[in-house]
């Protein structure tokens, strides 16, 4: 069985997992279950496949499995070295969270909400999001993506009794339907120049466009860059992603973070390295993509700063680390046409963060799940010192937390040293790019700040448990798994990052020429446990040695643990004195809302009187009198446009919620009209530029 027949039995797995659990749907513990089977049979079959295209190289369809006539549009599948990667990461993530969900979907808080409209539809998305990274043909990209989108739609509305989740599913469905029809202009707008959806004549065309018509192109890739980072998450476009990402279950936001936003990256490569051509083009989207991603690194981190609820905290850190990648991306793609083994470092250290943030970002997302199954809140200021019955949860939460601050040895330090440096010495061609990597840096100390307030907050100080009087128990042994395993994956990639690296350095080098980019040997200098450094072909410019620093780092505590037990000092447990004065514990604890105000003073927008905390840019209209308040009302553009907006289209959706009954054939019937409609007008266009 060749790697591409496999791939295809395992996403049909899930579509038969996702037919057999909605027919099963009203036996609950079965349908999780299994679920987790079909999911592991899956996993099993895909991760097979990516251990096979990464020792035997590129895996192709002879012919299309689907043509469609007249427009030159091909079902067309291809694994190379970046879809493998990719496919490797969505495995992984798609069992974890079905593991995950096993129990957790069990909860009190869905009882009375059928499981056939989340284990069937996260199969759906899954399977979608899996043929997204290995079609080579953008009609059919375009219909797996929307498929991927209206799953994940599905997934944030689950519970939809709750009006602020109806109005989050509306901004999410609006804003990324916006972005889709955007890339589909896009293609179109090429298409018309190369007569073909394939990438090899997207490739072409636009070879031929930036000589021919170069404002044409740029704008196309315009289009294209807003429909990937809105997916992805960057700002402004992300503004959907809190809401989104709050609202949705724990294991539908961990499938998320570990897998839809990435796609973005993967959209953002496979066009501006991948397809097109190495040009002017390239210099001037690396550093569009560079200031995208240090924007999104600052507003949404310093955003982040300022939650007090676990998911809110953690969806804008999302957008913050996302700006990480794009920044480390933006970089590579930048340098592609003037130092190629700066470029391979820079996007390299990007798609290496990238994994770490699958890694770290899931695992505390399930440490969220955690606090959630055993006190039923994610508001920080109503519980503390949960250490006391999750101890295992927060160890993992304290780790994972560290590995996205950046702190050595853990993983997040790996790829953002990689960030730095390549932004360190790109300053010489470019100062601009070394102002980026100094706000990154600054940020990742903002970072580490959000993650204290996070882990003290709700593991640390003083107990309370939002009075559920919960006992000290872990969490059931299927939501406690996918913490240690992504657990370890944030300490050995931190500790070992060759390891993650080289397969990284394989996948992007093999996008371009066999020679364009030099070999890993020569930049890094080993390919052993004894570290990692740079050589942008001027010699040794840096070194990282994290086991070394590791067993010294061990060594020292041995020593200190040695003295402690040496001195024989004995301990005792007491109440907390309060000067005399008699105060319940939860009268003095030191709630989440209190952490770091005069940071948030600080970083606060002022527009005249009006103030709010935080950077993030939401702002209100101020307060103006005109006449009789004539302007005001010109205004106030919320009474006369988008509330009516929004009232109707609430009104719309729930008269579409009908059609969301759970019947398979009903959803077949949508994506079958869907499919007409775009190859209509792919017909009327094809027709009216003269190529039919």
């Amino acid at each position: 069985m060749n790697p591409i027949q496999l791939f295809i039995i395992s996403t049909l797995l899930l579509v038969l997992g996702a037919i057999v659990t909605w027919i099963l749907g009203n036996r609950r513990e079965l349908t999780s279950k299994l679920s987790t089977v079909f999911f592991a049979l899956s996993s099993i079959g895909v991760l097979s496949v990516v251990f096979t295209v990464f020792s035997s190289g590129t895996a192709q369809l002879n012919a299309p499995l689907i043509e469609v006539p007249g427009i030159d549009s091909g079902l067309l599948l291809r694994i190379d070295l970046l879809s493998a990667l990719f496919l490797g990461i969505i495995a992984l993530v798609s069992f974890m969270v079905a593991l995950y969900a096993v129990r957790y979907m069990n909860l009190k808080i869905f009882a009375d909400l059928s499981l056939r409209a989340f284990f069937p539809v996260l199969m759906i998305f899954f399977a979608s999001v899996m043929y997204v990274v290995v079609v080579v043909d953008m009609f059919f990209f375009f219909i797996f993506w929307e498929i991927m989108t209206l799953a994940s739609y599905f997934l944030v509305i689950f519970n939809k009794r709750d009006k602020d989740t109806l109005r989050a599913g509306f901004k999410y469905f609006l804003i990324t339907h916006i972005a889709t029809a955007l890339m589909f202009i896009a293609v179109i707008i090429i298409y018309l120049q190369g007569g073909s959806f394939s990438f090899d004549a997207l490739e072409q065309a636009m070879q031929s466009m930036s000589v021919s018509n170069p404002g044409l192109l740029h704008l196309a890739l315009l289009f294209l860059f807003l429909a990937f980072a809105t997916k992805a998450g960057i700002l402004p476009m992300g503004d959907w992603l809190p809401d989104a990402y709050s609202s949705a279950p724990i294991p539908a936001s961990s499938a998320f973070a570990g897998s839809m936003t990435k796609l973005g990256v993967y959209g953002v490569i496979r066009i501006f390295v991948d397809i097109l051509p190495v040009s002017d083009f390239s210099q001037t989207w690396g550093i569009i993509i560079a200031l995208m991603g240090t924007i999104s690194i600052f507003v949404g981190t310093l955003t982040a700063l300022v939650q007090e609820e676990t998911k809110r905290l953690l969806s804008f850190h999302v957008i913050g680390q996302m700006g990480y990648i794009f920044l480390g991306v933006g970089m590579g793609v930048y340098f592609l046409n003037v130092q190629p083994v700066l470029a391979i470092v820079a996007l390299s250290a990007g798609v290496f963060h990238l994994i770490n943030n699958v890694c770290y970002k899931s695992c505390l997302f399930f440490n969220a799940g955690s606090v959630v199954w055993k006190t039923g809140t994610t508001n920080f200021n109503l519980v503390g010192g949960l250490h006391r019955v999750l101890p295992m949860t927060a160890v993992i939460a304290v780790i994972a937390s560290l590995s996205i601050s950046g702190v050595p040895p853990l993983s997040g330090f790996s790829s953002k040293w990689l960030i730095y440096q390549s932004s360190i010495r790109a300053a010489i061609t470019n100062p601009l790019i070394l102002g980026f990597g100094i706000i990154a840096l600054f940020i990742s100390i903002v970072t580490l700040a959000s993650f204290v307030k996070f882990t003290s907050t709700l593991f640390y100080g003083k107990y309370a448990d939002n009075n559920t009087k919960a006992k000290r128990k872990e969490v059931p042994l299927t939501m406690m798994i996918p913490q240690i395993v992504m657990a370890l994956l944030s300490i050995i990639f931190g500790i070992v990052p060759i390891l993650p690296l080289k397969y990284v350095h394989k996948s992007i080098a093999s996008l371009l020429e066999a020679d364009f980019f030099p070999p890993m040997q020569s930049i890094y200098g080993t390919d052993s446990l004894g570290g990692l450094m740079t050589n942008y072909g001027e010699g040794v410019f840096a070194v990282w040695n994290p086991l070394l620093l590791t067993l010294v780092g061990l060594f020292c505590i041995l020593i200190a643990y040695a003295f402690y037990r040496s001195g024989s000092a004995p301990r005792r447990a007491d109440t907390t004195w309060y000067c005399g004065e008699e105060h319940s514990d939860e009268e003095v604890r030191y709630r989440a809302h209190s952490f770091y105000l005069p940071f948030k003073k600080m970083f606060r927008i002022r527009i005249g009187k009006y103030e709010r905390e935080g950077v993030y840019p939401s702002i209100g209209y101020p307060k103006i009198t005109f006449g009789n308040n004539l302007f005001k009302r010109i205004t106030d553009i919320d009474k006369w446009f988008y509330d009516p907006l929004v009232n109707r289209f609430m009104a719309l959706m729930k008269r579409f919620s009908a059609t969301h009954s759970g019947v398979p054939h009903l959803y077949l019937l949508w994506l079958i009209i869907g499919t007409v409609l775009a190859v209509v007008v792919l017909f009327l266009l094809a027709g009216h530029s003269g190529h039919l």
